[in-house]
């Protein structure tokens, strides 16, 4: 099984009530959930952490799982939790009871536990058969206002997860015999030269400067990138980079990486990957970094650092428990006009 996490604050988002959380939580995650497990931490009035899982297969240790859960949600800065089961009522209702249960054994408080299934939900904390009738309550996602604002603010919920992955996917047919050619420009460029650092940094600052303007690589860019980027000391310059933009530079950084991933041949694309899995992971995309994560480890499975990022990502550690690689850089205000004052006589 998947487990996706993330930690970040939704402030835009109002979810009130069962319905407004079960149309929230597609776009929290990218993709609209099924069979899954979904776990949301909250503090105070923000959502600070969210979780996906899927479903446990027949025979899985359910307390185990349960734990590990609870686990994980103990170490997020979260003061109660929302879980919420998306499935036949049968594979659902078992977890969500056994991750209640080792929640509140940790101190984590559980304020809601939803079932979601076809169209119709219904609460397992509550006994009226008025408001939660044992065949559920309908609610449909597309209607309501927190799906309406979601999108307002660039906010996308995929038909499912496959769909998410697909938009890191590696490149086929006619685009990956354009990455193959590229390739074998980037190797023979690469064989010609002395590799030398200021090279990589070079193009680097150049891929950065015609992403940030919105141009498009071309195949020979994206290769020599791929390629120069599996050097360690350019791999770290932009591991770096990703920190001392701080923020505001996150989509940017994530955005090139993302190009390199779908266009590169997919063999050296693992450092690339790890890049945007860590750029996703720093702006709270544990969803996104998960996949990008596995890519890196689909082209090299002894690769360090996706390693690396697979321990974060594992132990749901959130980007404010670990502090940056290098601090962000403090942009200088704006120069103010002084204005001349005249002294009273």
């Amino acid at each position: 099984m998947t487990t996706a996490t993330s930690t970040i604050a939704q402030p835009r988002l109002r979810l009130r009530t069962p319905d407004d959380i079960l149309a929230g939580t597609p776009y929290l995650f990218g993709f609209h959930p099924s069979d899954s497990l979904v776990a949301l931490g909250v503090r105070g009035r923000q959502l600070r952490f969210h979780m996906r899982d899927d479903l446990p297969d027949p025979g899985e240790d359910l307390d185990l799982l349960a734990e590990s859960y609870a686990a994980m949600f103990q170490r997020q800065p979260v003061d109660h939790a929302v879980l919420i089961g998306y499935g036949p009522p049968g594979r659902v209702e078992p977890i969500l009871h056994a991750t209640s249960a080792a929640m509140r054994r940790r101190g984590v408080a559980v304020r809601e536990m939803l079932w979601a299934h076809d169209g119709r939900y219904r609460s397992l904390i509550c006994d009226s058969a008025a408001c939660c009738p044992a065949e559920g309550m309908p609610y449909d996602v597309t209607a309501s206002a927190v799906a309406a604002t979601a999108t307002l603010i660039g906010m996308v919920a995929l038909p499912d997860r496959a769909a998410l992955v697909h938009t890191l996917a590696a490149p086929t047919g006619a685009a990956l015999d354009a990455a193959e050619r590229a390739a074998r420009h980037a190797q023979a460029r690469l064989a010609g030269s002395d590799g030398a650092p200021a090279d990589g940094v070079a193009a680097l600052d150049a891929a950065l400067r015609r992403t940030r303007a919105g141009d498009r690589l071309s195949d020979e860019e994206v290769a020599w990138v791929a390629f120069l980027v599996h050097s360690l000391p350019l791999r770290d310059e932009a591991w770096m980079r990703i920190d001392r933009d701080g923020e505001p530079g996150l989509e940017l950084h994530e955005r090139l990486w993302s190009d390199v991933v779908r266009r590169c041949v997919p063999a050296f694309a693992a450092p690339a990957a790890m890049l945007v899995a860590y750029a996703a992971w720093r702006s709270g995309n544990g969803v996104r970094a998960r996949i990008a994560l596995d890519r890196a480890l689909d082209a090299d499975p002894a690769y360090r650092a996706a390693k690396l990022m697979g321990e974060v990502l594992d132990r749901g550690l959130s980007p404010e428990s670990l502090p940056p690689l290098v601090r962000p850089v403090r942009r200088p205000a704006p120069a103010r006009r002084r204005v001349a004052r005249r002294r009273k006589r």
